[in-house]
């Protein structure tokens, strides 16, 4: 009896199919294998922890109505009382004031003397002594130089009473100010009575090469 021959082309599609067959049950296996060994899952991202909410309740009270208050009472009429005990209107005697025996009344405040202007008196004041002023070291080491005047206010004695400085020059002020109250002067004459004046006095301060 003569063996049947088979046709390749179809023996190979056979051995394809088992290959296909094989190799799908084995990737099957290996996915199982995979899915059961990586199951569990660590993960390091960790959420940020929420603040604890505490709702506090609050008793308030009712508001409560401010009452204005009540309107003053009207005066009462007086009423012409019927007791017979009640005292009669009391009348205060008249006084007698002697006014001889009111002490004198106290002297009127002194007036003050006014204040003349030079130019406002008869006879002018004049200059007895001029006092040199003191050059401070601060404005001398500075180089500082220049002229202050200085308005002064001269008594009934020919003396300095009070000194202001007019032009100024801020280092050299107080030193102006020192003499001008030491100069000594001939008072001041409206008609025949002497007078306060008012006047200004130049210092120089000047420094020597």
């Amino acid at each position: 009896m003569q063996a049947l021959k088979t046709d390749p082309s179809v023996d190979l599609k056979l051995k394809y199919r088992k290959v296909l067959q094989g190799s799908a049950a084995a990737a099957l296996f290996i996915l199982t294998i995979l899915f059961y060994s990586f199951q569990k899952y660590d993960s390091t991202f960790k959420l940020e922890e929420q603040p604890e909410l505490t709702i506090q309740t609050i008793d308030i009270p009712p508001t409560q109505q401010l009452q204005k208050p009540p309107p003053p009472s009207r005066p009462s009429i007086p009423v012409e009382s019927e007791d017979e005990d009640l005292l009669d209107d009391v009348t205060i005697d008249e006084t007698d004031i002697d006014l001889n025996q009111i002490d004198d009344a106290p002297p009127p405040p002194p007036e003050e003397d006014e204040v003349f202007e030079f130019f406002a008196v008869s006879e002018k004041p004049k200059l007895l002594h001029k006092e040199t002023p003191k050059y401070p070291d601060l404005a001398r080491r500075a180089g500082i130089e220049g002229r202050v005047t200085v308005m002064v206010t001269i008594s009934k004695k020919g003396d300095v009473i009070d000194a202001r400085v007019l032009k100024s020059i801020p280092m050299l002020d107080d030193a102006a100010l020192n003499a001008a109250k030491k100069c000594k002067f001939k008072p001041a004459k409206q008609r025949d009575r002497f007078v306060k004046v008012k006047m200004s006095i130049p210092f120089d301060f000047r420094l020597r090469n």
